[in-house]
């Protein structure tokens, strides 16, 4: 039997609502990607809120703060045997739903190769997708409401292939191209190992801790087929790709 991914998602639609900027001034959070870091792959980033009333609370790991209409997002240890990188830009609430990120500075410094640099990078603007209280979806949008809430949906398809595999995905990376590109590495997976003609690139997003990008793929040919194509962002050499289909029927519509 034919597997179907039918496109619904009544938990995004739950918690979907409008976010003020009082909502994030102020207050710790946890960030999946130090913002500037990487100037590329730039079309996502999820925001766990701190807490910091607890005892045990800690600003380790990836943080992000926003003060009046500037930000800093920075990485933190116990051990100093690391790298550290950090970023500091401004940001602008354009309104409830969107958000504005400019990146000013990047800079690391520690166990890896020191970097400071004036980026002046207009990230453009983000959806905010609020998940929960405490968690934090910003999307990149091109203004369009409607795709931003498709998006949304994609992201969320994307979160159930992390539940699926985890953060690890080498064991799938199993096809290699010298190809530059996330578009082109998809293309020449596709095309080499599945002789498909017709598809679309629905979604993409970098997968945090193991630094893959994920495509949610359509295949055009057949009516609700939807594969992922993941490949490694890191090997500046030879980049490894894969193909993953999820197990179980996913509703988000």
């Amino acid at each position: 039997m034919k597997k179907t991914l039918i496109l619904y998602c009544p938990i995004i639609v739950l918690f979907s609502c409008s976010l003020y900027s009082q909502d994030l001034i102020g207050k710790y959070w946890s960030v999946s990607e130090i913002i500037g870091k990487d100037t590329i792959n730039t079309g996502e980033y999820t925001l766990i809120k701190k807490d910091t009333t607890k005892k045990n609370y800690s600003v380790g790991g990836w943080n992000m703060v926003f003060k009046e209409d500037k930000f800093s997002s920075f990485y933190t240890a116990e051990c100093g045997n690391d790298c550290f990188p950090r970023s500091i830009g401004t940001f602008k609430m354009i309104d409830n739903d969107h958000i504005n990120l400019f990146v000013e500075e990047f800079e690391q410094s520690g166990q890896c190769e020191y970097k400071k640099m004036q980026l002046n990078l207009d990230l453009g603007n983000y959806y905010i997708s609020k998940q929960s209280d405490s968690i934090i979806k910003l999307i990149k949008s091109d203004g369009n409401s409607l795709q931003d809430k498709l998006n949304e949906k994609y992201s969320f398809v994307i979160d159930e292939y992390v539940k699926e595999v985890g953060y690890g995905s080498s064991g799938l990376l199993t096809f290699k191209t010298k190809l530059i590109g996330n578009n082109e590495r998809v293309s020449d997976f596709i095309k080499t190992k599945m002789n498909l003609k017709n598809y679309k690139i629905l979604y993409s997003k970098k997968q945090p801790y193991s630094f893959c990008i994920i495509n949610l793929i359509k295949n055009e040919d057949l009516e609700d087929d939807y594969f992922f194509i993941i490949n490694d962002a890191e090997n500046s050499y030879q980049y490894q790709v894969g193909y993953y289909k999820l197990k179980k029927e996913i509703d988000i519509l």
